[in-house]
């Protein structure tokens, strides 16, 4: 089963856990409702869309609000950290989560721990949180877009703002930055 774990941009949402359902034009987690529209919720209702098309399981979603001060995130990085070892996903994904290093630490612990641990996707925000810890070795796939690859690529940058102008405005040279 995929596992799918990130933010929406609400401070006081609460941590959520649970199968993921879209209705209409908003996701369902537990009794919450979200509109997709772009981040974690777009990427999971194409989770849904997929795994209805694909005959397979619907996706479990693990969300919280965070507006970018890290509050949800902390909370959302304790959550899964006491509770992912009673899971058994075989794919789980990471999409906006902010990169706060020694959380990204505690919980590849945890995964590392498990018994039988889950194929680690990083996507959108936490692909910074996998390189700005030095351990994006640890996950088996990255699904950056372009300017998310441009950050990946530049082996000087070690943060989104900083790289390097030549690599991010090159559109053209996206087979040699993958």
């Amino acid at each position: 089963m995929l596992a799918i774990a990130g933010t929406v941009p609400f401070e006081e949402f609460p941590v959520v856990c649970g199968e993921i359902t879209l209705t209409g034009d908003n996701i369902r987690i537990c009794d919450k409702c979200v509109a997709v529209n772009r981040g974690t919720t777009a990427l999971m209702a194409a989770a849904i869309s997929t795994t209805e098309t694909l005959g397979l399981p619907a996706p479990f979603g693990y969300l919280v609000g965070d507006i970018g001060l890290g509050k949800g995130s902390r909370n959302l990085y304790k959550y899964l950290n006491d509770y992912l070892p009673d899971s058994s996903f075989r794919t789980l994904t990471f999409h906006y989560l902010q990169p706060i290093v020694h959380w990204h630490e505690r919980l590849q612990q945890t995964l590392h721990e498990m018994q039988k641990p889950p194929t680690l996707i990083a996507d959108a925000g936490f692909m910074y949180a996998a390189k700005m810890s030095g351990k994006s070795s640890l996950y088996d796939l990255f699904t950056p877009d372009i300017g998310e690859l441009a950050f990946l690529a530049d082996e000087k940058a070690p943060h989104p703002f900083y790289t390097r102008g030549f690599i991010l405005h090159d559109e053209n040279r996206v087979p040699d930055l993958i």
